[in-house]
């Protein structure tokens, strides 16, 4: 076959695929995120993990990193999970020849996503590719539960097949199609990186103040049916402390990787990996800064000569518009063996719907031709603001009332549930970036609360009675208490608390102070709306939530 007939072939097959995926984002149900997730949040938008698909935002990498112990609602997640376990995921991707005579290449990718909560403690994820020649595929991407009982909800345990727990939140989900080439790079003969997805145990263990440390013994990444060989990769250990919280800007840590790598001669190559990252977010801007060194004592085979490698990258993603995102990355990387490699590398990522992304980049080198990427990722299906049964508030009856006062409460329902009024306008905090698009995300769809937030904190119980919990479960302030079952015998607690008004919840949404004058912690965020959608949720907090009636 010509040059020109093969790229034409694979011009077409990759067209094909685009015309397959565009398809399926014009059925009536559309994504939001993907939908393992996305439903069972309360119809999450993909800006709650990530600033584009697949890259995570600082909220999303403190989920992942908490193996989604932390910033999910559990029980919405198994009630979800009950009718829609599975999502799927189709990827489209062309690349243009890297040197004068090869082909252009595409290739196509469709992968079943399972993932949220067995139990209570119990978390899981499962991304399992469909290949030509069978299902289930002879090898899965991830396939791993954990135990996030320890150490009081502090502690997770991790075991089956993972991301190298090495800055997984940063270099697992990423923008750029060609991937980190310093958490990829191969010594000689050893392919063990820091990239890879590996099967093995992790404990996390979550401290004070966004403190996150993080220990791992990790085997090869072979087909399930051998999870426990080591031939190829070996066996190494992991160690990070990093420093991740969702409400910081700035987040980073250090990590070691040490392993024993088997060679084709029969030795050992015994090697270590170092590295330190540093991540700054602010409005528009993800900056972000790695580097690695690493020491090899037998990279080659039927050699004893060693080498020390090393290698940086320094990168910035800049979200133009909401739908349109910029990736920049320069990235420089020694082997220690003679071989260094500069990579420059440019993104355009187009948010053509909130489940379909199409990723453009531009991959250079000195003296070498730029390669040219294209990939289409479409996930789904979707059921929009899908909520399992049960778990949603009943619609309001609104027969009696006036046209104006159904309408507002109609209104107030839709900001309560999707984050949206029924125009169509997202209700945004004073930070864009924080990551609770709805009051349901944590305080429930029945507006009990309880649950328990990234910060410590938990959220309160709304109503006309609402009351506030701090980070051990309990109200707060004797005005709450007083209302509480058993409480009102106590000294000091006979007179029923302080029912809510409107003016009340107005005040605490918009300013973040109580009934009783207390500010609020600061993880509620202080909305910013007009004043018909302040008054419009305010009315159907006060009016239709009745957690306990």
């Amino acid at each position: 076959m010509t040059r020109s007939k093969a790229r034409s072939s694979a011009r077409a097959s990759f067209l094909g695929a685009l015309v397959v995926l565009a398809s399926a984002c014009l059925l009536p149900s559309r994504a939001s995120a993907v939908p393992v997730f996305a439903n069972g949040q309360g119809g999450a938008n993909c800006a709650l993990c990530h600033t584009v698909v697949p890259q995570l935002n600082r909220y999303g990498r403190y989920v992942l990193m908490t193996n989604f112990s932390r910033g999910l609602n559990r029980h919405l997640q198994m009630m979800q999970n009950r009718s829609l376990p599975i999502a799927l995921e189709a990827t489209a991707y062309a690349s243009h020849p890297a040197a004068a005579g090869l082909p252009a290449l595409s290739s196509s990718l469709v992968q079943w996503l399972s993932a949220g909560f067995l139990g209570k403690e119990i978390s899981y994820f499962a991304s399992v590719p469909m290949v030509s020649g069978g299902f289930p595929a002879t090898s899965v991407d991830q396939l791993w539960v954990a135990d996030n009982a320890f150490a009081r909800g502090n502690g997770s345990l991790q075991v089956g097949r993972f991301a190298t727990p090495i800055f997984a939140p940063w270099i697992s989900q990423s923008l750029s199609l060609s991937g980190y080439g310093i958490a990829s790079m191969q010594v000689g003969s050893n392919a063990a990186t820091i990239a890879d997805n590996r099967w093995g145990a992790s404990y996390t263990q979550v401290g004070a103040n966004g403190l996150i440390g993080n220990v791992a013994y990790l085997a090869g990444n072979t087909p399930l049916e051998n999870a426990l060989s080591t031939t190829g990769e070996g066996t190494a250990w992991s160690a990070s402390l990093q420093f991740l919280s969702p409400e910081k800007h700035w987040s980073g840590g250090i990590a070691t990787l040490f392993g024993s790598n088997p060679q084709s001669d029969g030795t050992t190559d015994r090697y270590s990996r170092e590295a330190a990252l540093a991540s700054y977010d602010i409005g528009r801007f993800d900056l972000l800064a790695i580097g690695t060194i690493g020491h090899d004592t037998r990279p080659l085979p039927l050699s004893n000569a060693s080498s020390t490698s090393k290698g940086y990258s320094l990168e910035t993603v800049y979200a133009a518009r909401a739908w349109l995102h910029l990736d920049t990355r320069y990235e420089r990387i020694n082997d220690g063996l003679g071989n260094v490699t500069a990579n420059y590398i440019f993104d355009v990522a187009l948010d053509l719907r909130p489940n379909l992304v199409l990723t453009l980049e531009d991959l250079a080198r000195p003296g070498a031709t730029p390669i040219t990427q294209y990939q289409l990722l479409w996930a789904g299906p979707w059921f929009r603001n899908r909520m399992p049964p049960g778990t949603m508030q009943p619609a309001p009856s609104l027969r009696g009332l006036s046209v104006a006062r159904a309408r507002a409460i109609e209104n107030g329902r839709s900001i309560f549930y999707t984050g949206k009024d029924l125009a169509g306008v997202r209700i945004h905090g004073p930070d864009p970036l924080r990551a609770y698009q709805s009051c349901a995300v944590c305080h429930q769809p029945t507006g009990v609360g309880g649950v328990r937030l990234p910060d410590g904190a938990i959220s309160a119980q709304l109503g006309p009675h609402a009351h506030m919990r701090d980070n051990m479960g309990v109200s707060s302030d004797a005005n709450a208490m007083a209302g509480m079952p058993g409480m009102a015998g106590m000294p000091g607690m006979s007179a029923p608390p302080k029912r809510w008004s409107i003016a009340d919840f107005e005040r605490a949404i918009s300013q973040g102070v109580d009934n009783t004058g207390m500010t609020l912690s600061p993880v509620m965020p202080r909305w910013q709306m007009s004043k018909r959608d302040l008054h419009d949720i305010a009315l159907y907090v006060l009016t239709q939530l009745h957690p306990h009636g």
